[in-house]
């Protein structure tokens, strides 16, 4: 998260009396703020997430059947040489070398 006082602005928001009394009841004043920008980013996130997916949707969806084998087929050679990549790193990871990931 940023640290300098001119990279925020303050805004107010209704919220439901329920659900503050809920918040205030669990989370610190303190935090509050943070916690409401953390569930803030992580809703955002989502939504360019979801926005993403519907763009790869859409992208495979309208490939031709002959590009989508061809895609296939590199999927498929590629398998092999992703195996043979983490049986390496696993082997490195287990003798103490390096650890995978």
């Amino acid at each position: 998260m940023p640290t300098g006082r001119g990279q925020y602005e303050v805004v107010s928001v209704s919220l439901p009396r329920d659900l503050v009394r809920r918040a205030d009841a669990l989370i610190p004043k303190k935090r509050r703020s943070r916690i409401i920008a953390n569930m803030l980013t992580s809703f955002l996130d989502s939504i360019s997430r979801k926005q993403l997916e519907r763009e790869y949707e859409t992208y495979y969806a309208q490939r031709s059947a002959r590009e989508a084998q061809a895609e296939r087929d590199l999927l498929a050679e590629w398998k092999l040489s992703d195996e043979e990549a983490w049986a390496i790193l696993e082997k490195e990871g287990s003798s103490g070398r390096r650890k995978a990931g």
